[in-house]
């Protein structure tokens, strides 16, 4: 009973590690970065990226 309660975590964390390693990473990030314009998420940050364009075309308009 005792093995079993010590072998789940350890197959959990030896799965864990597989998971990983076959994870391409930088694929990933690539497909992450096409949500970001100047360090913003263009979803979470919609408000920010909004008040920048305003503040851009007030001066542009100056």
């Amino acid at each position: 009973m005792i093995t079993v309660l010590i072998l789940i975590p350890v197959i959990g964390f030896v799965l864990f590690l597989f998971a990983c390693y076959k994870t391409d990473w930088k694929t990933i990030d690539e497909q992450n970065r096409q949500y970001y314009i100047d360090g913003y998420h263009i979803y979470y940050d919609r408000k920010i990226l909004r008040q920048k364009e305003v503040e851009q075309l007030k001066s542009k308009l100056e």
